[in-house]
């Protein structure tokens, strides 16, 4: 079989397999499961990827390529917030939007022996996110300092919002309720970065 040949029944074994895991969890995908959503024999399965790890190692890959591109994308999409709060919201919203696939890569069972392709892919969406700090910086909107530090930062902040709402640990009246204040409390975090007048 040709790669042309074979890129439909991998892009539907991956499809599959992300449906899968968002209503399941990572329990829920095995290459025989896998094989069935995706209408081709657990062979051919096999013949793609070695096994579930294989599988899952594509799969946090490709969302966290994702997550890459819709960050610049909403950065530079125009709308009446900044454009870091455009980047920031999308990284949020692709996080609640699949939560499983965040934990996939987040969560408390690292991926088992990543690959170039998932380390590749790991450095583009934390790229995305210096990226927007530098031109939040150039734009005055966050205050000088080493941008891989500062990104750090703003990286923990959004993952950190995006763990509790996703474990449902925002909510009133501890909390404000994330599923409503969740933008609004992003906007407070990212206004606590501007600089003061002391800082210039």
């Amino acid at each position: 079989m040709s790669p042309r040949d074979a890129a439909p029944t991998r892009a539907a074994i991956i499809a599959a397999a992300g449906a899968l895991l968002e209503s399941g969890g990572p329990d829920a995908v095995t290459l025989r499961s896998v094989g069935a959503a995706a209408g081709v024999s657990r062979s051919a399965a096999y013949r793609h990827y070695v096994d579930k790890a294989d599988l899952l190692r594509v799969l946090a890959a490709q969302t966290l390529t994702e997550l890459a591109a819709r960050i610049r994308s909403a950065a530079e999409g125009g709308g009446r917030h900044s454009r870091l709060h455009r980047g920031c919201s999308a990284y949020l919203a692709h996080a609640l939007e699949q939560p499983h696939h965040y934990q996939l890569i987040f969560g408390d069972t690292p991926i088992d022996q990543p690959d170039q392709e998932l380390e590749s892919a790991a450095d583009d969406a934390m790229l995305a996110i210096r990226e927007l700090v530098e031109r939040a910086q150039t734009e005055g909107e966050l205050g000088t300092g080493p941008a891989r530090e500062l990104a750090t930062v703003v990286w923990v902040l959004l993952h950190g919002l995006a763990q509790l709402q996703i474990t449902k640990h925002l909510h009133e009246p501890r909390t404000i309720d994330g599923d409503t204040g969740l933008d609004g409390l992003l906007a407070l975090a990212l206004t606590s970065l501007r600089p003061t007048q002391r800082d210039g």
